[in-house]
């Protein structure tokens, strides 16, 4: 983020590492149970909480990217590959990675670098898990808030097809942050063995993207004021 300026603080890290955590424990165990990744890198990564419910999960290669603000010092990890990144500009890696993840991140960056932001991710991985703060979400510096119907337009320009794999399961799971709860899908091109293996547990991709814009509860009635 070009200018540098939000001040994501320990406070804010603090605060956010643990239900992070724990939701993403929840939710790749899911995923692993019909398709585990050998490689991922998390675009908004924080502190690495998803990155590192990964390598609780046996998966080895860990990049990370996020802005300056990020104390290297604290990676809950070491086996994470930190890259302090302007997720304002086309960003990447030097190799493509089997999943790519970013999670209520793309609301925290300037409009204009929405589709510059897809792309990128795009040219990392051809399976992404990805969900950004919906219309009106609250939240710090949630500057660029869409619903999801205008990301998921994005991905579908470039080839991939979208799937509601977490919503149905953890809709209401109390143990799950709502943001990830309502937010949260799978992106993937369809020569990705990912798709194929969602196919082949009985996964489809939607029909109606549309649906995508279904919101959760919490957003009109208790996420008001929450960071």
């Amino acid at each position: 983020m070009s200018e540098f300026k939000v001040p994501y603080t320990d406070a804010f890290y603090d605060k956010q590492v643990k239900v992070s955590l724990r939701s993403a424990g929840l939710m790749l165990e899911r995923l692993s149970g019909v398709w585990r990744p050998g490689s991922v890198v998390d675009v908004g990564c924080g502190r690495g909480t998803w990155l590192t419910a990964w390598e609780r999960l046996g998966v080895q290669t860990l990049t990370g990217l996020d802005g300056p603000w990020v104390d290297p010092t604290k990676i809950l990890s070491e086996r994470i590959q930190f890259h302090p990144t302007d997720l304002n500009q086309p960003f990447g890696v030097a190799a493509k990675h089997d999943l790519a993840m970013s999670l209520e991140v793309a609301e925290h960056c300037r409009p204009e670098a929405s589709e510059a932001f897809v792309a990128s991710l795009a040219s990392m991985a051809d399976a992404i898990v990805f969900g950004a703060a919906f219309t009106g979400q609250p939240g710090a510096d949630h500057i660029n808030t869409r619903p999801h119907s205008y990301w998921c337009g994005l991905f579908l320009e470039r080839g991939f097809q979208i799937f509601d794999y977490f919503r149905p399961k953890f809709w209401g799971v109390e143990k799950i942050a709502p943001w990830y709860q309502q937010n949260t899908f799978i992106y993937a091109r369809p020569e990705h063995p990912l798709f194929a293996a969602l196919a082949a547990h009985g996964e489809k991709p939607m029909d109606n993207p549309a649906f995508v814009d279904a919101v959760h509860p919490w957003l009109y009635d208790k996420g008001r004021g929450v960071i």
